[in-house]
């Protein structure tokens, strides 16, 4: 299995956005934020969809947060594969995170953060139950 990111994996309509805020979950595995809310799935939709963010208040510069968020998104596209291989078919998983941490970080800890999440997340994908 190929280890991409490709646009149609990405959470980008707004009212999927706006969903996933009023009515999914979140829990907190510094120095990340991760809403999630399952959803039913079309056949031909990925697994999971996935959105990223760096808020404007903790990095002022713009290259701050762009790095941020490309760490963030090679990160999940690294291991994405893990809560792929779970899902149920008729199951998708619309995920936001949001990186919280004060000081710029190292591909290691977001990958580590990641993985934390991945692994809470792994309950939501198989459960039949949304």
């Amino acid at each position: 299995m190929r280890n991409t990111l490709k646009a149609y994996e990405r959470l980008k309509r707004e009212q999927h956005i706006d969903t996933l805020f009023r009515t999914g979950k979140a829990f907190s595995v510094f120095p990340l934020k991760c809403v999630y809310l399952p959803v039913t799935r079309a056949s031909e939709m990925p697994p999971t969809l996935a959105g990223f963010s760096v808020p404007k208040k903790k990095f002022r510069k713009s290259v701050d947060r762009q790095r941020v968020k490309r760490l963030m998104r090679e990160a999940w596209r690294l291991q994405k594969h893990v809560l792929a291989t779970a899902a149920a078919p008729e199951r998708q998983l619309h995920v936001f995170f949001i990186f919280t941490g004060p000081e710029l970080p190292d591909l290691k800890t977001v990958q580590t953060a990641m993985a934390k999440c991945i692994d809470k997340l792994m309950p939501q994908m198989t459960d039949a139950h949304a």
